[in-house]
């Protein structure tokens, strides 16, 4: 099939213009015509539209008060990410890096050195927030 030369669907070939098979000719029986009319004329899309807006001003709105109200925690939220400690006051994290080695947006670097009984003791633990994804691996 050729390429049409005009965008109206019509091809010039010798003298006369051919008209394309695939094109459709929009409908034009009483029917659509006056539905069309009705739809232009009430302009009923327009009092549709306006009814949905009427119907969420007496709603409850969704919004709250951030600084002064909380909203409510999903179940599945675990809070933000904090280098524990013991109530004496030494580190909880042995330096394993396990939880560097499972993030997937590798948020996390750890430093050790050991200690004079020979475990690891953190230098130190970063966690990137703008990179975190919040998975929970670590």
């Amino acid at each position: 099939m050729r390429r049409p030369l005009c965008a109206t669907g019509l091809d010039r070939v010798g003298d006369h213009w051919e008209e394309y098979v695939n094109m459709q000719e929009p409908e034009m029986d009483m029917k659509s015509v006056t539905d069309r009319a009705a739809r232009t004329l009430l302009l009923t899309e327009l009092f549709r539209g306006l009814g949905m807006t009427l119907s969420y001003l007496f709603r409850e709105p969704a919004t709250i008060n951030y600084p002064f109200e909380k909203g409510p925690l999903s179940p599945r939220f675990r809070g933000e990410h904090a280098l524990r400690r013991y109530p004496s006051g030494e580190e909880r994290c042995i330096a394993c890096k396990l939880c560097e080695a499972i993030c997937p947006a590798q948020a996390i670097t750890i430093e050790a050195e050991p200690r004079a009984d020979g475990s690891r003791r953190t230098t130190r633990y970063d966690i990137d927030m703008t990179k975190c994804i919040y998975c929970g691996f670590c």
